[in-house]
């Protein structure tokens, strides 16, 4: 027998409605450094309002806000960030997309490999995926030789094309059966499966997703 087949899903927007940002948001909040966090949040707002006007791209503007927001984390212990990213699975997890997790389940049981490839931190990603029996790829912080964050990524965000050269590589030239994603930065990971599913997409992935006949939901 060979390789079994490998399911891939995005985490935020596709399996949850939950945000990442704003439990880093009351984290910091709670942590004395929500005026930093605010400030963050008034700067980035011409932003948003250009990427939802077209002008500037949406998935730059995503990643530049968690690069950003991912410096007001200096300082704070390894075991600190761990607790957080606790915090934020459960919230995710609550607010789960009861019937794409359904159907990941239902992979699974058919044998299926899950793995769960987000933009989020890669303790996020792991811890949601072991809620399926899965394996996370996410983004890696760097932590000093004290066991302090820096505020500073390993590499880029995962999203887009990174995201999916990651997943390849951990595929090793299993099959990759079905792709989950929600947004313009899932593309290339959904252009490289068997079968692509857009859940609740915006614009573009909407666009493309009628072109090529692919599923929707929502």
């Amino acid at each position: 027998m060979g390789e079994p087949r490998l399911v891939v899903s995005d985490l935020e927007g596709t399996l949850t409605t939950g945000e990442t940002w704003r439990i880093v948001g009351e984290f910091l909040e709670q942590r004395g450094r929500g005026r930093a966090y605010r400030a963050l949040v008034y700067r980035s707002l011409p932003l948003v309002l250009g990427a939802r006007l077209g002008v500037l791209n949406r998935q730059r503007v995503r990643e530049a806000w968690f690069e950003r927001m991912t410096r007001l984390l200096e300082g704070f212990t390894w075991e600190q960030f761990e607790g957080l990213s606790a915090q934020i699975v459960e919230a995710l997890w609550q607010a789960r997309r009861v019937e794409v997790i359904a159907e990941l389940e239902q992979h699974i049981r058919d044998g299926a490999r899950l793995v769960i490839a987000s933009g989020s931190y890669q303790t996020v990603a792991d811890g949601f995926a072991k809620r399926l029996g899965g394996i996370g790829i996410g983004s890696r912080l760097e932590v000093d030789g004290s066991g302090h964050l820096t505020g500073a990524l390993i590499g880029e965000v995962s999203t887009g094309a990174l995201k999916a050269q990651r997943v390849l590589e951990l595929a090793n030239g299993a099959q990759l059966a079905v792709a989950y994603g929600d947004t313009e930065g899932d593309i290339p990971l959904l252009l490289q499966s068997e079968k692509a599913v857009a859940v609740h997409p915006d614009a573009r992935l909407r666009r493309l997703a009628q072109q090529r006949g692919w599923r929707i939901i929502g």
